[in-house]
């Protein structure tokens, strides 16, 4: 009875190699073919774990995998456009340019809020002014100018009004250079005042910025 030299089975009579691990009987090396499965096991699970491993600085999205932004990178990628927030109607520019950044998103609200709010300021002043100019009204004075006859005088209480309601259009001129200052430096601070009203940034979250 013969047994097989690697596996120990015993072998069929006249059998050139053995039926359980392929091993000749002569000493030849069993053909690559038929190696065991434990062999090949490690490649396998080399594979799998490097399809379901997640790759360094990525997230795992839908369709194309997207890089992954830190926050830091949002800011130094953002602060370049963000400043526009407060300039106006400019606002328009980093709310769809850089619709996806965080950092712009937060600007944009604060820049939008001090836009309404200068805007409406500037109705109540518009309004309030022609109240008094109404209650005490100025007078027309001749001039010696050809191409000036005459020209409105408005009364001292309108002029005093006037003066003290104007020194609302500075206070917006400072906060809006502030909130400029701090979208180009990399800050995320909210406006003295006017960054605590909500609503309107409320009304962003649901409309422009709605995912």
């Amino acid at each position: 009875m013969a047994l097989c030299k690697n596996c120990g089975q015993q072998l069929p009579e006249n059998a050139n190699a053995c039926p359980y691990c392929g091993t000749f009987v002569n000493g030849q090396n069993a053909p690559q073919a038929a190696q065991p499965v434990e062999q090949q096991a490690p490649q396998q699970n080399y594979q799998q774990n490097y399809q379901q491993a997640p790759q360094q600085g990525y997230v795992p999205q839908q369709g194309y995998a997207q890089p992954y932004v830190t926050p830091d990178m949002d800011v130094q990628q953002s602060k370049g456009i963000a400043w526009l927030s407060y300039m106006g109607l400019l606002f328009l520019i980093p709310m769809f340019v850089r619709r996806q950044s965080d950092y712009t998103r937060f600007h944009v609200k604060q820049g939008v809020t001090l836009f309404a709010v200068e805007l409406a300021y500037g109705v109540t002043y518009s309004i309030l002014m022609a109240i008094i100019n109404a209650i005490f009204p100025g007078h027309y004075t001749y001039s010696y100018l050809y191409y000036l006859p005459s020209y409105y005088v408005h009364s001292s209480v309108y002029n005093v009004f006037s003066f003290l309601l104007g020194l609302g259009y500075i206070f917006f001129l400072v906060v809006a250079i502030i909130g400029i200052v701090n979208a180009a430096t990399g800050k995320r601070k909210e406006l003295p005042l006017i960054g605590k009203i909500p609503w309107l940034a409320t009304l962003l979250d649901k409309t422009v910025y709605k995912q």
